[in-house]
């Protein structure tokens, strides 16, 4: 009776290191592909992860075996995670698949996507700095328009958790359960802000699966192709950090990314402001966020090469708070008539969008706004962005502390 017992309880304990959580859905850049992470606390001894898929929740025909990294936390305990990715091929853009996540040790629930279809309008939601602690409001906000099918991509510009490592882990495995209701049915990319740097960004390279860039392959910088758009994810943070290896492989890969785009629109990512109205009269300047718009002897500065690849528009966060800007390049702003219907801009557009569940806030009243300023606003939110064809993109930004999300400040920007 006694062994009986031990043996169900070392039975309970397995499965619960083995149970599956955190599943969330990327990008890998090719449009017939889908690739699912998940995570679990154990390891799959002699047991085989995978992902079986299909058109039908009741016909789930095909499977994807999955690869898996263990990866120690770099807590003082050295927690080790185990991170499962597989990726789905061959998919049918437009088309609705479901899926389930496991091995035979445990399966998770089905869930459900549709495969990007670059034939129609692209739909997103952009944003840093969100955590559950002042972030509930935006994540539920974000599970009830996936479930009402207004997103085909969620891209979070750095700051995710605040912050993945804390506690041992355990905030980063408690924000990613909290995202798991609209990051398992739209694909959610990532970039790393300043408090993903920790640890050689230990977190965000093994938690998470992005494009890969043929340089480090390591998510932190990437891009990809959606339609009419180029999006392209930097790491500013080799900067801050002064990683001068890095950010010059960067650099180059940008050049070479930048030359063979073809697509009519560009938007860049990182996650450090380079312009934005702050407590100061002259805005924006901290050395960190500045260096890598003017770069040093060491590192070469980003906003030249963004600006003569000719880039529409350019989103981050780290400051936290909305502020819309006036294109702009080399401190000077181009104003035009309307400063919410913007059309052939002279420089990229820019956006600072990180208030989507910061810590500590900022708004309207805490800051002096510059010539280039366009509109500011205080509320907790985030943006959505919108893609109509070869000739207009939208934004507006979605107040969270709304309970229905209030839309506000909506700009279109146009080109031949």
């Amino acid at each position: 009776m006694y062994r009986l017992f031990t043996l169900c309880i070392c039975f309970s304990i397995v499965f619960a290191t083995n149970k599956v959580e955190q599943v969330h859905l990327s990008l890998s850049g090719n449009m017939d592909e889908m690739v699912v992470t998940w995570l679990t606390q154990g390891p799959l001894p002699n047991v085989t992860p995978y992902v079986s898929f299909g058109l039908s929740k009741n016909a789930l025909q095909w499977t994807a075996r999955a690869t898996t990294t263990s990866w120690k936390d770099q807590g003082s305990h050295g927690y080790v995670r185990y991170t499962h990715r597989a990726t789905m091929t061959k998919m049918v853009p437009g088309d609705q698949y479901y899926y389930r996540v496991g091995s035979s040790q445990d399966m998770s629930d089905v869930f459900h996507f549709w495969q990007p279809d670059p034939t129609k309008n692209l739909r997103a939601a952009i944003f840093g700095d969100l955590s559950v602690y002042k972030g509930t409001p935006t994540i539920n906000q974000l599970i009830d328009a996936t479930h009402d099918d207004h997103f085909d991509v969620i891209i979070h510009i750095g700051d995710i958790a605040y912050d993945l490592h804390d506690d041992e882990g355990d905030r980063g495995d408690a924000y990613m359960k909290a995202i798991q209701p609209f990051a398992a049915y739209v694909p959610y990319m990532v970039l790393p802000g300043n408090h993903e740097s920790d640890s050689n960004f230990n977190q965000i390279i093994n938690r998470f699966t992005m494009p890969k860039n043929g340089v480090y392959d390591n998510n932190l910088f990437w891009s990809f192709g959606y339609g009419f758009v180029h999006f392209i994810a930097l790491n500013s943070e080799y900067y801050a950090e002064n990683h001068k290896k890095e950010a010059n492989a960067q650099y180059k890969w940008l050049e070479q990314d930048l030359a063979k785009n073809k697509q009519k629109w560009t938007i860049v990512m990182f996650h450090r402001p380079w312009y934005c109205s702050t407590h100061s009269a002259s805005g924006c300047n901290d050395y960190s966020d500045m260096l890598s718009r003017k770069g040093n002897s060491e590192m070469p500065g980003l906003e030249k090469l963004l600006h003569d690849h000719n880039v529409d528009m350019i989103l981050y966060g780290h400051k936290h708070t909305y502020e819309r800007m006036w294109p702009i390049y080399d401190g000077v702003g181009y104003k035009s008539g309307d400063s919410g219907h913007i059309k052939n801009a002279k420089a990229p557009v820019y956006i600072l969008t990180g208030s989507a569940g910061c810590h500590t806030h900022e708004g309207p009243s805490d800051t002096t706004p510059q010539l280039f300023s366009a509109d500011r606003l205080g509320q907790y939110g985030y943006t959505r962005l919108k893609v109509y064809n070869s000739s207009m993109i939208s934004t507006y930004f979605v107040d969270t502390s709304d309970k229905v999300g209030n839309f506000m400040d909506r700009f279109y920007l146009g080109k031949d």
